[in-house]
């Protein structure tokens, strides 16, 4: 789910992530990739589709926004150009 995430940024010529499996302080997660100052992404793959891991990661990503973290997620299932589009503020285009 990472890596077609990455190649879509790529193909599109789309800013990619400033770092990968960065932890964040004082939370047990490790979101797949970050974006400066704080925007933390989550790519969720099939184990996701798990109720239990979906409220688990729900709880996670909850506890990054109260600590001031901004939180992106992008569920295997969805569209990931409409994600992107969304999120052109952080998902801008840095080549043609």
């Amino acid at each position: 789910t990472e890596r077609k995430f990455l190649d879509h940024l790529h193909t599109e010529g789309l800013r990619l992530p400033d770092a990968a499996q960065k932890t964040f302080d004082g939370i047990y997660v490790q979101p797949d990739f970050f974006y400066e100052p704080n925007v933390w992404v989550f790519c969720d793959g099939t184990p996701h589709d798990d109720p239990t891991i979906r409220a688990d990661d729900e709880a996670k990503r909850q506890a990054i926004i109260n600590a001031g973290g901004e939180v992106i997620v992008w569920y295997y299932r969805d569209d990931l150009e409409a994600l992107v589009k969304k999120r052109g503020d952080i998902f801008r285009k840095v080549r043609e």
